[in-house]
């Protein structure tokens, strides 16, 4: 028998009535849970009555206060959670990553738990709850934003009507970022406090982050496209003890970033109250009708041209796949990702104005996390030092600052042989240095620096500092650029450069120059339209360099840490159909362009020694031993 609701104007059970809500078997259930009865609760036992539990038995359950108090925004019927989404909504008390298909239902999950956690002080658990939401872009908080004010009746003056939420919002904050504020219900007989829910867009670094702390979620929308460490780093430093985290993302392909690494150590089906994170993932086969049916199956295998295309893999079944027309896949990368015990990181930050340069520091451990490798990154340094020194007029006094900076963390070598490859960049492009040594079959990196800001003098001494420290046998290969020109003629030209030997140990070479395709043995390919078999294929520098290094790669002839950065701008790098070679994307390419000019320098090193600029006239000649 329907246990009917009882008779009041309480406004949660009026709505409750309405929208069919009410569950009298789950009621029933949850007043067991509490040593609860129905009689008991009629008389007043509890100290409460039938009413108040009935308020409490909403509240506390985001499924049922959301189909309560919220109104669908494109119908304005009540709310209503597809089957399927009914589970996450119900795990907030977890942590929770979100591995899922486009357009599931993820942004409207993320509306949900911000406003029943702000309104219901998270269902009466965390007294004043504070939210931080997270993504890469201010656009894609906008939505989110947006979907809140509108459940709130929220007016272009900041003040909200025409909601039951209504009264329990406030003013918001709208510059440099927004942030939403409403007033909770009281816990423990206090008076009502405020909660607040900040929108970063985390940017290149996570600055945004930065001085905000919560208590009660922290959740990151649109997680893959966060490739770099920091801007996790800042975000996770953002949650104070017992602050739960939510990520979701569709999967990009790129499986070097930290949402890869979350969605592989997230754990279906985890139960409450178990350490770990729980793993959720929805594709579209999950949605009814009209969402998903076989026309718009169909419609979809066409849009994305195949059911094993990339776009269809991510944004359908919600799988990683992989990036669009990669150059070099993770599976023919990670086999060369190695523990390089030896390895260091160092990146220079320059800022003139305030007359700095800030010193960062890493080695890279590699460890196996559940048969995956893992990087342990430690910070040996982080530091600013007064930049006057590194810019000064005198040689010797930048030189003495640079060697100063460097010898106290890189080792260097006075036997062996040692590639080194540096696209030099302006005021707005980076610097990156590979230094890598031949170890039999195998290149090893041992030194990545990057550097932003350096004036030419200063990128000058760098590269004489490392040269020296390395017993000038280090062979460079530059990218002759607009900095890399200059650079280069003057480490070769120079006087008090004489002793690095650049004359002969550094070569400036030009991507777009014709070269002779030659690979490490010394082996030509040569042009099956020639009868003969006598001439040699030629291409553009930088093609046969990229055409070298995947064959090293595939090989397995590089040992490389497990460097996130380099690793994430290697599975990113992208190329696309030209008239006649491929045309290679530019986007976060400068050590892949150093890890080129290195394997030009390898590769045509005998050759090169007699040139001060490359020239695609030169002929090769086969590489000492």
């Amino acid at each position: 028998m329907r246990k009917r609701l009882p008779t009041t104007d309480n406004p949660v059970l009026r709505q409750m009535d309405e929208r069919g809500v009410f569950a009298p078997d789950e009621f029933e259930a949850w007043l067991a849970a509490r040593g609860w009865a129905w009689q008991a609760l009629d008389r007043g036992d509890y100290g409460v009555g039938l009413p108040e539990a009935l308020i409490m038995f909403v509240f506390e359950d985001p499924v049922r206060w959301a189909e309560t108090f919220l109104i669908e925004p494109d119908t304005g019927k009540p709310w209503s959670f597809f089957d399927y989404q009914r589970e996450s909504v119900r795990a907030w008390m977890q942590d929770v990553v979100h591995q899922d298909a486009a357009e599931v239902g993820k942004t409207r999950e993320i509306v949900v738990l911000v406003l029943w956690g702000e309104i219901t002080s998270m269902g009466g658990t965390v007294k004043r709850p504070w939210m931080l939401i997270g993504a890469p872009q201010q656009t894609h908080l906008d939505e989110i934003i947006l979907a809140v004010e509108e459940q709130v009746g929220a007016q272009e003056s900041g003040d909200a009507r025409g909601s039951l939420l209504s009264q329990f919002w406030l003013k918001p904050k709208r510059t440099p970022h927004t942030m939403h504020r409403f007033t909770t219900i009281p816990l423990d007989g206090e008076a009502p406090g405020t909660g607040r829910v900040y929108y970063r867009p985390a940017g290149h670094d996570g600055e945004a982050f930065r001085g905000v702390h919560v208590n009660a979620l922290g959740l990151m929308d649109e997680a893959a496209k966060l490739k770099r460490a920091v801007q996790w780093t800042e975000f996770w430093r953002s949650l104070k003890p017992g602050c739960r985290s939510r990520v979701y993302s569709v999967p990009d392909g790129d499986r070097a970033t930290e949402f890869f690494k979350q969605s592989q150590s997230a754990v279906m089906d985890l139960a409450p109250g178990k350490s770990g994170t729980r793993l959720f993932r929805w594709n579209k086969a999950l949605m009814p009708a009209p969402f998903w049916t076989p026309e718009r199956e169909a419609e979809m295998v066409k849009r994305y041209g195949g059911r094993h295309t990339a776009g269809y893999v991510r944004n359908v079944l919600g799988d990683w796949g992989d990036a669009e027309n990669p150059v070099w896949g993770w599976d023919v990368l990670l086999p060369n990702v190695q523990d390089v015990p030896d390895y260091r990181v160092i990146k220079l930050n320059a800022d003139r104005q305030r007359g700095e340069l800030a010193i960062e520091v890493k080695s890279i451990k590699l460890e196996i996390v559940e048969g995956r490798k893992h990087p342990v990154e430690t910070t040996l340094a982080d530091t600013v030092m007064p930049l006057a020194p590194f810019l000064a007029r005198d040689d010797a006094e930048r030189r003495t600052a640079m060697h100063a900076l460097l010898s106290e963390h890189v080792t260097g070598s006075s036997r062996g042989v040692f590639w080194a490859g540096a696209d030099l960049g302006e005021s707005n492009d980076p610097t990156e240095i590979i230094l890598s040594e031949e170890c039999g079959t195998k290149l090893v990196d041992v030194l990545r620096v990057n550097a932003r800001g350096l004036a030419y003098q200063a990128q000058r001494e760098l590269i004489y500092c490392i040269q020296h420290l390395y017993n000038c046998l280090p062979h460079w290969g530059v990218d002759l650029g607009s900095a890399g020109t200059v650079i280069v003629k003057d480490l070769q030209t120079l006087e008090t450069y004489t002793s690095a030997l650049f004359e002969e140990n550094l070569t400036g070479f030009q991507f777009s120059n014709a070269v002779d395709c030659i690979d490490e043995s010394g082996e030509a390919l040569r042009d099956a339209r020639d009868e003969d078999g006598e001439d040699i294929v030629r291409a553009p520098a930088k093609h046969w360099a990229t055409q070298l290094i995947t064959q090293r790669m595939q090989n397995i002839g590089y040992a490389l840490a497990y460097d996130t950065e380099v690793l994430n701008h290697m599975t990113n790098h992208t190329a696309r159909e030209g008239a006649k070679w491929p045309i290679y994307s530019k986007k976060d390419d400068h050590d892949i362009d150093a890890r080129r000019v290195q394997m030009l320098r390898k590769i045509y090193d005998e050759a090169a020694s007699q040139v001060d600029v490359f020239s695609s006239g030169v002929s090769y000649r086969r590489n000492a031993a």
